[in-house]
């Protein structure tokens, strides 16, 4: 005997002229076991407290809180031992949604949200985990976004809309990413804490691939990943930031203060100066200095 599926929709839970999105909570021992169905919508499942298994194409997976699982429109999948379970879905149909992607496909966890024509992320596996201060955070937003689905008053789709984005920045930044994706984003940590502390000297990039414990290639690719920008323009943003700084708040003149930023050429200071902000350092210092 074929077992039954159920497909479900977001007609019957969006009025017209709402955003195709809602939340659902399901608290501890209601959630139907082995109820097997698919979604015409993708949905973000949020595994609260408790476990289960997860069933989808074959696979039966132990899950449990912090786990994060992804469905996409078709895949059939159920749960199963799931007394103890408490979970929170966050369900949307992206084609029907005014949304700008933007860099938001640089987040590794982002593009299996939405694939952009990629073969979609099927599996019973989660696509992520939370730690739990950030599980109990993302509790909080989707509470929030629940909330304000249901509120009347003016401006409840502009917000909607603005929470949903907020809520996916905040799972691909803190969930989608392995552990040695997470491992690497601390060691570019450590090269910008060491740049911070010695932008005014002659920094050698070799020493902070080794900071980083990294071939020069290697780091050079992940310095710019993590900060849209290779090291020396990093540092000469923080050189810069620091001549604004000590534009407006000391006495020191350009020259004095293109070498306390590491510029060993005050003219070079002052094109660098103009390059970045649009104005030379003097003119700067006229606007922003409290009168």
């Amino acid at each position: 005997m074929a077992r039954e599926i159920f497909h479900g929709t977001l007609d019957y839970a969006v009025v017209d002229g709402d955003l195709p999105i809602r939340v659902v909570h399901v608290p501890k021992g209601t959630h139907p076991v082995l109820s097997f169905h698919d979604h015409s919508y993708c949905e973000i499942v949020i595994v609260v407290s408790g476990q289960a298994r997860h069933i989808l194409d074959g696979e039966n997976v132990p899950i449990s809180a912090g786990d994060v699982l992804l469905i996409h429109p078709g895949a059939v999948h159920a749960y199963d031992e799931a007394r103890k379970m408490e979970i929170v879905n966050l369900t949307f149909d992206s084609s029907h949604l005014p949304l700008s992607l933007l860099d938001g496909c640089s987040m590794p966890l982002f593009r299996k949200i939405f694939p952009e024509g990629e073969k979609p992320y099927h599996s019973a596996r989660p696509a992520a985990f939370l730690e739990p201060e950030d599980l109990a955070e993302i509790v909080r937003m989707l509470r929030k976004l629940g909330d304000e689905l249901k509120d009347p008053r003016p401006g409840k789709l502009f917000s909607s809309l603005a929470l949903f984005m907020e809520i996916l920045v905040f799972l691909s930044r803190k969930g989608g990413q392995s552990g040695r994706e997470k491992r690497v984003d601390s060691l570019i940590g450590e090269v910008i804490r060491y740049m911070k502390s010695h932008y005014t000297e002659n920094v050698d990039p070799e020493k902070l691939a080794a900071i980083a414990k990294m071939s020069g290639r290697s780091f050079f690719r992940h310095f710019r990943m993590n900060t849209g920008c290779s090291p020396v323009e990093y540092l000469l943003k923080l050189r810069l930031q620091h001549g604004c700084d000590l534009l407006v708040a000391g006495n020191a003149s350009v020259s004095e203060i293109a070498a306390l930023c590491g510029f060993y050429d005050s003219n070079y200071f002052c094109k660098q100066f103009r390059r970045a902000f649009g104005t030379s350092p003097r003119e700067f210092r006229r606007q922003y200095r409290p009168r």
